[in-house]
C-alpha cells in the first residue's frame, strides 16, 4: 500500500526496538542494528525472531517488506510501537528503532511485484558470460547462454536464474522448461530451425530483476 500511494515514509511498528544481531530475549547480548543499507549483511543474522502482536509475519516479514519499500525509493522504520511518541519521533527523522534508507535506482511497481511477489517455478542456469551481462550490461538472457534447466515451468512462469550457486536473478520465461531444453546453448539461427515461431530471447531485459 505505501508503494502504491508513493508514501513519504514507511513505519513498521512492532514489540521490540526494532531490528536485532539476536533474539534479545534469549541472547542479552544482542545488539540493536540501528541502520541497513545491505539487506544481504542480515541473512547470518537471527532476525526471525519475535512475532508482534501489533501484526502478523514476525520480524522477518517486516525486514522483507522494508526492503520492497525502500526499493521503490521509500525509506522504512522497523520500531517499537508501545514507546510513547514513536510515530512523531519516526516522522521527524529522529534516529529511533531500525533505519532503512531508500535506495538508489528505484524499481517499477511491476518489477517490485515479479522481484517479491510472484512465485518462482524453475531454475535457469546460465554460463559466465550471459551472468555478467545480465548484472552489468542490462541485456536480455539468450538461448545461447543457458547451460541448465531446473523444474517444469510454462511459458510465462517466473524463474530463477543463477550461475553455479550464485543467484543472478529472476525473470519471466519467453519458453516452458521443455522448450529451453531443446534451444539451450544454441545461437539464434539455430533457435529458429528448432522453435521457429519461438521469442529471440528466453528472458527480455523487461521481465527480469537482479537478485
Amino acid at each position: 500500500m505505501a508503494i502504491l500511494l508513493g508514501a513519504e515514509l514507511l513505519l513498521l511498528l512492532t514489540d521490540a526496538e526494532g531490528v536485532f544481531t539476536a533474539d534479545p530475549r534469549l541472547h542479552p547480548e544482542a545488539e540493536l542494528v540501528a541502520r541497513v543499507t545491505d539487506f544481504s549483511a542480515l541473512d547470518p543474522l537471527d532476525i526471525g525472531h519475535t512475532s508482534s502482536p501489533l501484526g502478523s509475519g514476525g520480524m522477518r516479514s517486516k525486514v522483507v517488506a522494508a526492503e520492497m519499500a525502500t526499493a521503490a525509493g521509500i525509506p522504512t522504520v522497523i520500531a517499537n510501537g508501545l514507546d510513547p511518541g514513536m510515530i512523531s519521533a519516526a516522522a521527524a527523522n529522529h534516529p529511533v528503532g531500525t533505519q532503512f534508507p531508500a535506495r538508489e535506482g528505484r524499481y517499477s511497481s511491476f518489477k517490485l511485484w515479479l522481484k517479491y511477489a510472484k512465485p518462482v517455478r524453475g531454475r535457469v542456469l546460465v554460463d559466465a558470460g550471459a551472468a555478467r551481462a545480465l548484472r552489468e550490461g542490462g541485456t536480455s538472457l539468450l538461448p545461447v547462454g543457458v547451460v541448465e534447466v531446473d523444474g517444469a515451468f510454462e511459458a510465462g512462469d517466473a524463474v530463477e536464474i543463477a550461475h553455479g550457486e550464485e543467484a543472478v536473478g529472476k525473470g519471466i520465461s519467453n519458453y516452458s522448461a521443455g522448450e529451453l531444453r531443446q534451444v539451450r546453448g544454441l545461437q539464434s539461427a539455430a533457435v529458429r530451425e528448432v522453435l521457429p515461431r519461438a521469442s529471440e530471447e528466453a528472458i527480455h531485459r523487461d521481465y527480469f530483476v537482479l537478485a
